[in-house]
């Protein structure tokens, strides 16, 4: 056996968590669609990453509603006095960059623009943000002259990652959309799915209300996923309220047994009333 080998580091991919492996009606993209260089692509209905196409660079980490990349880390970058010192070889997620705000305090970044061109959107992106919250943009400083001197300051300097996992990114704030869930009450059944699936709390039923919350929502669309009628819908957008609907709990003619319904006038659930005669009775 080779010991070099079983001691390599597994390789990069995509894991179980993927919504789209966990659920065959999901159509999460976030990930293809913010990776830079097309590793990330979708075949027979599963997200594949390709590792000869992968440079490391981390979007999709911060991109991934669900967590769902495996054996990737973001870049270790360094830092000193609220100031980013790179490395900036590699294209930037927005995600990331408020996310070393917030942790780290970073206020600043010594980054020539004029050579790494990449990081001009996402730094825009970041500042607009931010204005939008009432906080400073980050200020652009002229790094070193030489590449030397710049070396020379890199390895007087800490090192660190930002956290990338779903909880953090919540905590801190670090999104660059807002994503709202509405539901369409003329086709909702009331069965619960959606609030069953979904990992955050956005959807609750709670004594007789049901609650839509979007400050909660990371626009995985697993509520969407799973519902069987198509009432549920998710959508990136710029600000969404609170949603309270009232049901009440009835119980069916046919079947005799207890369902959610929209009102009391309701009198048979829906399984009977698309089947025509009582399915659940004993």
């Amino acid at each position: 056996m080779d010991l070099f080998a079983t001691l390599a580091p597994a390789p990069p991919g995509v894991g179980a968590r993927c919504a789209r492996k966990r659920l065959r009606r999901s159509r999460c993209d976030r990930c293809i669609t913010r990776c830079p260089t097309g590793a990330l692509a979708l075949h027979d209905g599963v997200i594949t990453l390709a590792r000869d196409r992968c440079t490391g660079c981390g979007i999709c980490l911060f991109a991934c509603p669900a967590d769902a990349l495996e054996h990737l880390a973001p870049l270790t970058r360094f830092y000193r006095d609220g100031v980013l010192f790179g490395p900036f070889t590699l294209p930037v997620a927005v995600e990331e960059l408020l996310l070393w705000h917030a942790h780290y305090a970073i206020r600043a970044i010594a980054v020539d623009l004029t050579h790494d061109t990449h990081w001009l959107r996402p730094l825009a992106e970041l500042n607009l943000l931010l204005r939008q919250r009432g906080e400073p943009g980050w200020q652009c400083m002229v790094p070193p002259a030489t590449p030397g001197e710049m070396k020379r300051r890199l390895l007087a300097m800490p090192r660190g990652r930002v956290p990338h996992d779903v909880t953090s990114r919540r905590a801190a704030g670090a999104y660059a959309l807002s994503f709202g869930v509405t539901l369409d009450a003329g086709r909702c059944l009331l069965c619960g799915a959606c609030g069953h699936i979904c990992p955050e709390g956005v959807i609750r039923f709670n004594e007789g209300t049901l609650t839509l919350d979007p400050s909660r929502c990371h626009g995985c669309g697993d509520c969407a996923a799973v519902c069987p009628v198509d009432a549920v819908s998710v959508a990136a957008g710029e600000t969404f309220s609170v949603t309270r609907l009232r049901f009440t709990t009835a119980r069916c003619v046919s079947c005799g047994e207890p369902w959610r319904a929209w009102a009391a006038s309701e009198t048979r659930c829906p399984l009977c009333r698309r089947h025509g005669f009582g399915m659940r009775g004993g």
